[in-house]
């Protein structure tokens, strides 16, 4: 059951029109109103749930669900008294459901009297900047901008329209498109790692250049993102980046590219379009990974991958040779045990 305090109410429709608006296939004799959206498990009668990974097949064999979300290929695993809402894809017909059945997100054109802001800075029509933020000067903020509790953004930075930028986040040295999601605690622009040991000590390196960030990117809660140090580190379009990753100085990444939690990516890598970073990869500094490549969990990257290659293991390979090195430890430990 979704909790209202959070979420607000979830629009009531037929499932049949639902169905039109999502373009799923309908299967079955009910025609109910859904109330609420469930697990397959925790589901009731008046509910919509969805069927997108195998392992809770045995929960679609049970569910009490009104109608499913399922694929047409599961739908003889359904009780016979559930609706099938069947699409092709069943986590994006998921998600387009959600879109109708949920209220969009509202705020209010206001900005709060504890907020500091600039006299130079320009701030675009319908934007909320909440309490303590600070926006310093020459800061550009598009229209329909909301900007959470204790935000700070510094001097020249710019954000583009329908932007949101959660609490406690910092930017600075940046350029944002538009429409991009920065959730609560991240860190972009700051300072690379730029520094060089020396026999008298550590010297450091000016970081000159700046984070620039495409439209429709989503970035973690407490991710940092390091400016570049002459030349930008780059973000593309589409881009989804998760919690506790760490994009170092010069780095650019292509569109449509996914990075998961406390991925690590060295300086000046190149990482192209559609790649995909499992959780906790380490990516080594100055290579280059081509567009649609994969990396399983875990992996250390220390040369360059080829477009469309499946690595992992540390150092990372082929996945294919990955898997035969994996059976080979796992049957030399167990003979060494019997013997």
């Amino acid at each position: 059951m979704i909790d209202q305090r959070f979420f607000g109410e979830i629009k009531k429709i037929k499932a049949t029109e639902l169905a039109v608006i999502c373009g799923f296939k309908v299967f079955g004799d009910r025609d109910f109103v859904i109330s609420s959206v469930a697990t397959l498990k925790h589901a009731t009668e008046n509910d919509l749930s969805f069927f997108g990974n195998k392992k809770y097949k045995d929960d679609l064999r049970k569910t009490k669900a009104g109608a499913v979300i399922v694929s047409e290929a599961d739908l003889s695993e359904l009780p016979e008294n559930v609706m099938a809402l069947v699409s092709p894809n069943v986590m994006v017909g998921y998600a387009k459901a959600l879109t109708v059945l949920c209220h969009p997100d509202e705020h209010l054109s206001h900005i709060c009297q504890t907020a500091v802001i600039s006299e130079t800075a320009k701030i675009g029509a319908n934007c909320y900047i909440g309490d303590y933020v600070k926006i310093e000067d020459d800061v550009e903020i598009g229209d329909n901008v909301v900007i959470g509790c204790n935000t700070v953004i510094e001097k020249g930075c710019k954000i583009g329209d329908n932007g949101l930028i959660r609490n406690n986040v910092t930017i600075s040295h940046s350029i944002i498109g538009c429409n991009v999601i920065i959730n609560s605690g991240a860190r972009i622009g700051e300072s690379g790692f730029g520094i060089i040991p020396t026999g008298s000590g550590m010297v450091y390196v000016k970081q000159l250049g700046r984070v620039v960030i495409g439209d429709r990117v989503r970035i973690g809660a407490n991710t940092t993102i390091d400016r570049g140090s002459i030349e930008d580190t780059v973000i593309g379009n589409d881009t989804i980046i998760d919690n506790l990753v760490q994009i170092a100085h010069n780095v650019t990444i292509g569109n449509q590219s996914v990075l998961v939690s406390q991925v690590g990516i060295a300086g000046s890598s190149k990482i192209g379009n559609g790649v995909i970073l499992a959780g906790q990869v380490g990516v080594a500094g100055h290579i280059e990974i081509g567009d649609g490549a994969i990396a399983a969990a875990k992996s250390g990257i220390a040369s360059s991958i080829e477009p469309g290659k499946i690595v992992g293991g540390i150092p990372a390979v082929d996945a294919g040779i990955w898997k035969r090195q994996a059976a080979f430890l796992k049957m030399s430990v167990t003979k060494k045990k019997k013997n």
